[in-house]
């Protein structure tokens, strides 16, 4: 198995990687709407979910359908800017992302798409938490800086972010020292 292969990263949403990372690793750092390790839990199931359906479909020929993605998901993806009743935390994050991000909303059966292997220009690598209490999302993004990954940002938001640092490039040291959050036992 490849770092690359979707059961590769399958893995690693499920359970701290065991693999070594690349010298440099994607990081964006959220400071989230309520507890940490309640966010870490609703992301890595967004994109456990997307990464699932990944492996099952041919994103060329077959109708994808979001229906593997978390019930919340799915409510707070409609493609309109309005809360959801009862996730109160989803809605908040995602009036952030309307605000600080773009002012069109995701809709689920669009946001899937992006998660084509042929175009995603990053992978999930894990999920932790500073000293200050922030969730660090890690993402191997093979060193470069800027790539596109807005579908990412949308998850981010939509999970429960009250705001996010832009994406940086750290020493995978820096993961290293931190503690993985949101893991199934």
């Amino acid at each position: 198995m490849s770092r690359y292969d979707l059961a590769s990263e399958a893995q690693r949403l499920e359970r701290r990687p065991s693999e070594e990372p690349i010298s440099l690793l994607g990081l964006l750092v959220v400071t989230p709407v309520a507890d940490a390790r309640e966010y870490a839990e609703r992301l890595r199931g967004v994109i456990a979910g997307a990464v699932e359906i990944s492996r099952s479909v041919d994103f060329e020929s077959d109708d994808v359908s979001a229906d593997l993605l978390p019930p919340w998901f799915l409510k707070l993806s409609d493609g309109s800017g309005e809360a959801v009743q009862g996730d109160p935390v989803g809605s908040e994050g995602k009036a952030r992302y309307l605000t600080v991000r773009e002012d069109r909303a995701w809709d689920a059966g669009e946001w899937i798409y992006s998660f084509d292997p042929d175009l995603r220009a990053w992978s999930w690598w894990d999920i932790t938490t500073d000293d200050h209490g922030a969730a660090c999302v890690w993402i191997d993004t093979k060193g470069e800086g800027r790539i596109p990954c807005e579908e990412l940002w949308w998850a981010i938001f939509v999970a429960g972010a009250a705001a996010v640092d832009p994406l940086t490039l750290e020493e995978s040291s820096v993961w290293i020292q931190q503690r993985s959050i949101g893991l199934k036992n």
